[in-house]
């Protein structure tokens, strides 16, 4: 099936104590996703991507500037349940 970028979200800052729920995205525009790490800072902890696959299982990932994680984020519950910890923390992602 081909895959055709539908939106771009653009970058977006999250700052100390942000948290992301999980949840699931909308399935005409997010089909898959990308994450792309631009930046991070002052984090006194990682602040790991929560992803369930198809079997329920969760999977932490830990992103560095640069990293992408890519995902069906239509059908797979993901979020950042733990808050961003750190004096001044901001974590930076563009999202497609």
């Amino acid at each position: 099936v081909p895959v055709e970028q539908t939106d771009m979200y653009g970058m977006r800052q999250y700052e100390e104590n942000a948290r992301l729920l999980t949840h699931v995205d909308r399935t005409p525009t997010h089909a898959v996703s990308l994450i792309v790490n631009i930046a991070q800072g002052n984090l006194t902890q990682p602040w790991p991507v929560e992803v369930h696959d198809h079997a329920d299982r969760l999977h932490e990932v830990v992103m560095a500037p640069g990293d992408i994680v890519y995902y069906e984020s239509a059908k797979c519950l993901h979020g950042r349940n733990r808050p961003l910890t750190g004096p001044g923390a901001f974590y930076v992602n563009l999202f497609t």
